[in-house]
């Protein structure tokens, strides 16, 4: 049975190591993920679906380390098969037995896969993907989408947070990207195939990248088989981002869910049962280009990496598939997603909060705004400051959440895990009010 949780304040233990982090740690985070101050923490362990920091703060994890857990943290199966692999070699640069076969996993389960290249990271899968695509169709410039987001690489860092919504015209969303790169990138609204089309007719396009899923905001119907037909049309890549998707919405990802096939997609996060790892998969004539001693002449890109198909996080790869082919672990994961997003509604219901639940059951959005979500310009105009309050108010109460983000559900968690979030949602809710309420 799960012990009740402790909310207290940070201990001085956390304090100790926050302060530690500030000094040798830029900005005191691994990436762009920083909480306040008043609620931050140091992680100590994790089992299933609970956090432990250094000082004995106990979190209900909605996070589940941006997506990866989704069958909990330290499952049984995963911690086995890294013990075992790691009496044998945690790395090699060659060929080994575990990779060969998650990548057969891969190809048995995505649809569009019949060739993949295992990376890094999910910014690599996509990076790769669009490398394959512009030396595939001998074009340069990509579609994307306003709020999409597909890593640090400079062609997607453009219109993750556009000024001018519905702009073709693209500005950096970082310093240190040369202007030039803005000049291959067009961006169009999500879930608007009029304007897909426009810039498909007067462009040469070589691929359209999309999240299925952007964020937390779901496709129109028929939305994803229209960018199927115009791309096909254009002669141009559909690349599906599935780094959250994937795995996720069915095992063999949005491509399953929403029945529309691309011709690239990136994969991680679950891929790699929480460690890294990443892949991009596809048409086997596309991937072929990033065969070893491909000719540049012949269209041969370069791809390759120190740890890629690396067999340490491959067997924790493999046995999270394993467990989500072979167990109800997947379906457990969108049924708590549903729970929560049914609570969470009766809960703002009865407390007359102009709130919502956004996104597919198993990544869920509380979003304070009564009108639709269908792309990022109506997303911008919900409460985003009331989201992120109320964010902090969940993790004072026992509940991580990444503040004003999207919420992940996984098979571990438990009925009383589910009730701890709602009663914590309840509490919040009752001291976060959006604007002019």
């Amino acid at each position: 049975m799960n012990t009740p949780l402790v909310t207290a304040p940070a201990g001085a233990l956390d304090r100790q190591y926050i302060t530690r982090a500030k000094s040798v740690i830029s900005g005191g985070g691994f990436g762009t993920f920083k909480l306040p101050d008043d609620v931050d923490f140091v992680l100590d362990h994790a089992r299933g679906s609970r956090l432990t920091s250094l000082g004995g703060r106990e979190f209900v994890d909605h996070v589940l380390s941006s997506g990866p857990m989704v069958i909990g943290h330290a499952h049984p199966d995963v911690a086995e098969a890294l013990r075992a692999q790691l009496s044998r070699t945690s790395t090699s640069y060659v060929l080994n037995r575990p990779a060969i076969e998650l990548a057969e996993h891969i190809c048995r389960l995505v649809p569009c896969a019949e060739s993949v290249k295992l990376v890094g990271d999910g910014s690599a899968a996509t990076f790769y993907a669009l490398r394959l695509a512009r030396a595939f169709t001998g074009r340069t410039k990509i579609v994307k989408f306003e709020g999409g987001f597909h890593g640090y690489h400079d062609a997607v860092m453009h219109g993750t947070r556009p000024v001018l919504s519905g702009s073709a015209l693209p500005r950096p969303d970082s310093a240190g990207i040369p202007g030039l790169a803005a000049e291959d990138v067009l961006v169009a609204p999500f879930n608007d195939a009029g304007a897909v089309a426009n810039l498909l007719a007067g462009h040469e396009v070589a691929a359209v990248i999309v999240e299925p899923v952007q964020r937390a905001i779901e496709p129109r119907p028929g939305f994803l088989g229209e960018l199927r037909r115009l791309t096909s049309a254009a002669g141009a890549l559909l690349v599906f981002d599935e780094l959250v998707t994937g795995f996720r919405l069915d095992i063999g990802g949005a491509q399953t869910y929403y029945r529309v096939t691309p011709d690239l997609c990136a994969l991680g996060k679950i891929l790699g049962g929480g460690l890294p790892l990443a892949a991009v998969a596809g048409r086997r004539d596309v991937m072929e280009l990033a065969a070893p001693g491909r000719p540049v002449g012949q269209g041969g890109i370069w791809l390759s990496g120190t740890l890629n198909g690396n067999p340490l996080a491959a067997v924790a790869g493999l046995a999270t598939l394993r467990v989500l082919v072979g167990t109800d672990a997947l379906r457990r994961a969108h049924e708590h997603g549903r729970q929560l997003r049914a609570g969470i509604a009766e809960i703002a219901r009865r407390r007359s909060v102009p709130l919502q639940v956004i996104g597919p059951d198993p990544a869920i959005e509380p979003v304070f705004a009564e009108h639709p979500i269908v792309d990022y310009a109506s997303y911008q105009r919900a409460d985003l400051a009331a989201s992120r309050r109320f964010g902090v108010e969940l993790i004072r109460r026992g509940v991580f959440v990444n503040p004003g983000a999207k919420w992940y559900t996984s098979s571990a968690h438990t009925a009383e895990d589910l009730e701890l979030t709602l009663d914590a949602v309840d509490a919040a809710l009752a001291v976060t009010r959006p604007a002019g309420a």
